[in-house]
């Protein structure tokens, strides 16, 4: 699944401790009446004035961009990706939907933390995928880390799962090079197949360095 020549945070990250009693709220809105005003479909533009920070492909997509280049889609090409065309957006578009924001404890430091970012359902949705179409359809999701690291999960688990693509922990814009610019994660002590599993454990469909998310009609190849 990841190319062993590509760094692994799994394996480097294998010596966490076994789960302590993980504390914090569900994925909930913020509350801010400018943020509640805002639509959870409004639609991510790419301008042009940002680099793009996330890439959709699949069933449903309105796509913004065509195939992936030699040159210019470097990473993709390294993850063995292609597609005729998909839909590419940047951090501020993803940051003009509705922001939701959890708590977790997390497993690098055993330690809890806020994250708080668009729920990924509503991402997709901006992309023009319709989730309820899309889920009795039984599609599948590939997300793709900068780092070679990669996950598959139904899109109904996810969509259950209130996964969210975090911009932000602690009130801090995740970084390139630490764990962003986006990070695709959830609560696993909100969640009954994960609650209960070691800390270490609870977090393996999670991707940080999310830059690709394609949409499969069918379960993906490991």
């Amino acid at each position: 699944m990841t190319d062993s020549k590509l760094l692994s945070r799994r394996g480097l990250l294998s010596h966490s401790s076994a789960a302590c009693a993980a504390l914090g709220a569900m994925a909930l809105p913020l509350a801010t009446p400018a943020q509640a005003a805002r639509s959870a479909s409004r639609t991510c533009v790419l301008d042009g004035l940002q680099p793009v920070v996330l890439t959709i492909s699949g069933p449903g997509v309105q796509f913004n961009r065509g195939k992936p280049q030699a040159v210019a889609d470097r990473m993709l090409q390294l993850h063995g990706y292609q597609f005729d065309s998909a839909w590419s957006c940047g951090l501020d578009a993803l940051n003009s939907l509705e922001q939701h924001r959890l708590k977790t404890t997390l497993e690098y430091d055993e330690a809890e933390h806020s994250l708080q970012g668009p729920l990924l359902e509503n991402v997709l949705q901006a992309s023009g995928v319709d989730i309820a179409q899309a889920m009795a359809q039984g599609h599948w999701l590939t997300l793709q880390g900068i780092d070679g690291y990669r996950s598959h999960l139904p899109l109904a688990q996810a969509v259950r799962w209130r996964m969210l693509l975090a911009t932000q922990m602690d009130g801090q814009a995740l970084a390139m090079g630490g764990v962003g610019p986006l990070w695709a994660s959830f609560a696993p002590q909100h969640i009954e197949e994960l609650s209960h599993q070691p800390l270490n454990q609870r977090f393996t469909a999670a991707v940080w360095g999310l830059y690709y998310l394609r949409i499969s009609t069918q379960q993906p190849q490991a």
